[in-house]
């Protein structure tokens, strides 16, 4: 009997301006059309404690899949420029970190 790989999905949202159960159901609709399984965990957390997810739960974290769910009326999203320190890159450079990738900056 074959042996079916399990994918660890995070879901993340900041204050909880957004219920991930959609995104869960998204995941989970797909899984039939998968050759593997999904495991889902969802986290959510204040922009108080974004600096403790970023630096401490994160890299913790086993996960194959990172999604990070934000609120669509922010007014800027730097969370991929070379020098964004502010808002969300903290927590999207961890994430991409424990997802096994890097950050590699080609800006012109």
């Amino acid at each position: 009997m074959e042996n079916i790989e399990t994918k660890r999905v995070h879901l993340f949202n900041c204050d909880s301006l957004f219920n991930l159960d959609s995104v869960k159901s998204l995941f989970t609709s797909a899984e039939s059309k998968l050759n593997f399984n999904i495991e889902i965990e969802k986290h959510h957390f204040k922009l108080s404690e974004m600096s403790e997810m970023s630096d401490s739960k994160v890299p913790g974290l086993h996960m194959d899949v990172a999604v990070f769910v934000v609120h669509a009326n922010e007014s800027r999203l730097s969370i991929n420029e070379e020098n964004a320190g502010i808002g969300y890159a903290k927590i999207y450079r961890a994430l991409v970190q424990a997802t096994g990738k890097s950050l590699d900056y080609k800006l012109d």
